[in-house]
């Protein structure tokens, strides 16, 4: 069935993040084993645009700004239809969700799940119809899935990445460890232990660099945390780079910290490993448990205490450093790339039977969002305000759909 697949991505948006990143990578993969794919986004943003046009992956996007959701939706569908696709995949957000309302019988319609902020059962639940199969980036949310709609077709599909092409990090015989966290400076992240791990680390008189990049609200209060670690030259915090500048610069540390409270499937985990950074990782339900263990890295408690205690064990047991490093290079190489993740898709979708021939309508009747509000449904209902919604997006863009 691979050879007459030919698959559509939905989403949301595209912001700066890990759920672009799994488009990115999947489209990739999809088109490294010959399958046909194609992005649309309600929403213009697309921070990695020259990324997806080097790999050769047609990105359609909806202005959020200007028009109404309608107007988008109706406008998305027109390019979807002359894609023509037997599959699509509802990335994030319900917009996304609502294009699975409009495919024709035979498309195969899959919503991903990435975390508990998607809200699961509420999710399933409402589009439970129009959906035939659900896809999950680790096991808890599948339990979860499973629990609230125990008769919904889902399953946990490992993440994949595309495989460095830059050479992994040096071994590191005696030099100061350097670390990284590399990925949204947001809430629930773990920015916030990086202060007491440096202390830590210092009471110890382990020496170190720590470099912090990335982007976010919480960056404000890690320069003023960090302050003294920053003029010691202990600490470094670094800005978003391009993705062809980002593996050259992971590859330069030795150790990958992941201290978030929860996480759906973390690329930056896979991304590192893959350069033969050691993993040490709060022992969360997540990628973490499948991809860390004794002989890669460290899952541990959430302390400073305790990611202070693994590093200054690297620090000085070496020749442990670089067998870590070693087989958690192999384990990405040998199950995560790009291409293993898309097989893994496409086994998914096929189980959907997908026809090799669909019809799609010329055009649809856009109905209102099922996972709004009732008032919010009602105000969609209605055409002839239509004209007036338009009116109050253009004097507001960001307030109105």
């Amino acid at each position: 069935m691979t050879d007459r697949l030919k698959i559509a991505i939905i989403t949301g948006g595209l912001r700066f993040g890990g759920s672009t990143s799994f488009v990115l990578q999947l489209a990739c993969g999809f088109g490294a084993i010959g399958i046909p794919c194609a992005v649309f986004s309600f929403s213009r943003d697309n921070p990695f645009a020259g990324e997806f046009a080097a790999a050769g992956v047609p990105v359609h996007v909806g202005d959020e700004d200007r028009l109404i959701f309608e107007d988008r939706l109706t406008s998305l569908y027109k390019k979807i239809a002359e894609f023509n696709p037997n599959a699509i995949i509802a990335n994030i957000g319900g917009e996304a969700y609502e294009t699975l309302r409009y495919a024709p019988p035979g498309v195969a319609r899959v919503g991903m799940i990435h975390d508990l902020a998607m809200e699961p059962a509420r999710t399933v639940a409402i589009y439970k119809d129009v959906l035939d199969g659900v896809a999950v980036v680790n096991s808890y949310l599948a339990e979860e899935v499973r629990r609230a709609e125990p008769t919904v077709n889902c399953r946990y599909l490992p993440h994949g990445i595309p495989l460095p092409t830059v050479a992994a990090r040096d071994p590191n015989a005696s030099d100061p460890l350097k670390i990284i966290y590399f990925g949204r400076l947001y809430p629930g992240k773990g920015t916030r232990f990086f202060p007491g791990i440096m202390d830590e680390l210092q009471k110890r008189k382990i020496p170190f660099q720590f470099r912090i990049h990335g982007e976010g609200p919480e960056e404000a209060y890690l320069r003023e945390a960090l302050a003294n670690h920053i003029a010691a030259g202990v600490a470094v915090l670094s800005s978003n780079v391009s993705r062809a500048e980002l593996y050259p610069l992971i590859r330069q540390h030795d150790v990958f910290i992941m201290a978030s409270e929860h996480e759906g499937g973390p690329l930056t985990l896979l991304e590192a490993m893959a350069l033969g950074l050691v993993p040490v990782c709060h022992d969360i339900p997540c990628l973490v448990q499948e991809v860390v263990n004794a002989e890669n890295g460290f899952r541990i408690p959430r302390t400073p205490e305790a990611f202070a205690d693994v590093i200054a064990l690297l620090h000085q047991d070496r020749p442990m450093l670089e067998r870590l490093s070693a087989t958690a290079r192999k384990t990405i190489d040998v199950a995560y790339s790009i291409e293993a993740m898309a097989k893994r898709y496409v086994d998914f979708i096929n189980t959907m039977a997908p026809q090799s021939r669909v019809a799609w309508q010329d055009s649809i009747q856009p109905e209102p969002i099922r996972c709004l509000s009732p008032t919010a449904q009602l105000l969609q209902r209605l055409p002839l305000l239509r004209p007036a919604r338009r009116l109050l997006k253009s004097l507001n863009p960001r307030k109105s759909r």
